[in-house]
């Protein structure tokens, strides 16, 4: 019973992850308009690969929104020790792109520390999960 809430509170908060991404995805993409060209500025596109936003709002909603969606999914609907796993995968990806973020802008974005903040969250439900699948909870 234990471990049921535990898997349950990873995937509820991969969903809450995956609503995130894909609404400031979807922002990201809209940037071409003038009410998002100060949250997103073009400085920062410059020192990207990428010539305007829309193309990183989209990575933002396949990778980490519909990323997080599979892994809530993979987490609510399998009842094995490994279903943390795609939640871990998709914590540490999270976590590393920013701090990639950081060195590649070499700056930080207002809400890059409650990311990152985010990411150890995830990863941290994550072992929650695996160690209470160890534990034979």
């Amino acid at each position: 019973m234990k471990q049921t809430i535990r898997a349950r509170m990873l995937g509820i908060y991969d969903l809450f992850l995956a609503t995130g991404a894909i609404w400031i995805g979807a922002k990201m993409v809209k940037s071409s308009s003038e009410i998002f060209a100060e949250e997103y500025p073009d400085s920062w596109a410059s020192r990207l690969p990428f010539d305007s936003w829309v193309m990183p709002g989209v990575l933002a909603i396949v990778i980490f929104g519909l990323g997080n969606i599979i892994a809530a999914v993979f987490t609510l609907k399998t009842r094995h020790n490994s279903s943390w796993n795609v939640s871990a995968i998709m914590g540490a990806i999270f976590f590393f792109s920013l701090i990639f973020q950081r060195i590649i802008l070499e700056e930080s974005y207002i809400v890059t520390n409650p990311f990152l903040a985010l990411s150890v969250i995830q990863l941290c439900l994550g072992g929650y999960v695996f160690f209470g699948y160890r534990k034979g909870l």
